[in-house]
C-alpha cells in the first residue's frame, strides 16, 4: 500500500470491513459520523481506491499477498538452519 494507514484508520477500515455503516462505526469508535467519513476519505486517498467496494477489495488483495508471504517458505535459508 503506498501509505501506511494510522491506527485510528486501521479501525475503520476494520468495521467497513465487517459491513458497519459510518454511524455504525461512528458509534462504536465514540466518534462523529464527520469524522468518520473524513477518515474514510483519507483511507480513499492513500490506498487510491474510489469506494467502500474497492477498499474491500484493496485490503483483501493486502490480506492475500500477506497470507501468501506467510505460507511461502524461506528458500533462502538452508534448511535445518
Amino acid at each position: 500500500m503506498p501509505d501506511v494507514l494510522t491506527e485510528a484508520e486501521l479501525r475503520v477500515v476494520d468495521l467497513v470491513g465487517h459491513g458497519l455503516t459510518n454511524h455504525e462505526i461512528a458509534a462504536a469508535l465514540g466518534l462523529s459520523p464527520k469524522t468518520v467519513e473524513w477518515t474514510l476519505t483519507n483511507v480513499y486517498r492513500k490506498l487510491r481506491v474510489r469506494s467502500r467496494t474497492e477498499l474491500a477489495l484493496a485490503v483483501e488483495r493486502k490480506r492475500y499477498a500477506l497470507r501468501r508471504r506467510r505460507d511461502t517458505p524461506d528458500v533462502s535459508q538452508p534448511e535445518g538452519s
